[in-house]
């Protein structure tokens, strides 16, 4: 097996081991294949002039505009705010989506301080820091669960892997695991 193989895998792993014993304990039950965070709006046939504009629009939102949508709000950012952002066609109308996007997620809206982005913030610096290993922890699957919920309540970890009882229907017997965590949450807000 190859290393590339072996990696993807310890991944998929994880990933399930993160949501189906993490959700798992709170009651709402194993999700085995996650729903994507964001939906993708339909691919509709557009004109010529329309995939121009789309073009230019697209060269115009290079840098700071770009990396704020797909890097720094990928996970809370709705479907509809995205195609809405990627519609506008000027920085001031771009810098004034951002700082109405803000506005609507903070607790304490018209105050100069928006603790809500602050947290947020915070969280992906802290997973930058703790869950990077050769890409960004934010990239990560432990980074992205860490920037949407926050710290969890209880971390069973398992750095050398552990031991799996197989059922008889399986075949009965002892199977090693790869590495893993067991992030538990008492609650999670959206989903209970």
């Amino acid at each position: 097996m190859s290393v590339g193989s072996d990696r993807s895998h310890w991944r998929r792993e994880v990933v399930l081991l993160v949501f189906s014993l993490g959700f798992g304990s709170l009651g709402v039950g194993t999700i085995v294949n996650p729903a994507p965070l964001h939906a993708s709006p339909p691919k509709e046939k557009l004109s010529k002039e329309e995939k121009r504009r789309q073009k230019a629009i697209q060269k115009e939102m290079e840098s700071p505009y770009k990396k704020w949508l797909d890097e720094e709000v990928p996970y809370i950012i709705t479907a509809e705010e995205r195609a809405s952002f990627k519609k506008l066609s000027t920085d001031d109308e771009r810098e004034q989506f951002i700082e109405a996007f803000w506005e609507r997620r903070s607790p304490n809206p018209g105050s100069p301080e928006n603790e809500f982005k602050e947290e947020y913030y915070r969280r992906i610096a802290y997973a930058n820091e703790h869950y990077a290993s050769g890409i960004p922890g934010w990239k990560t699957d432990r980074g992205r669960i860490y920037i949407m919920y926050g710290p969890a309540d209880e971390i069973d970890s398992h750095p050398s892997g552990g031991t799996y009882e197989r059922p008889p229907e399986e075949g009965g017997g002892e199977t090693s695991t790869y590495p893993f965590e067991q992030w538990r949450y008492r609650y999670i807000d959206g989903i209970g």
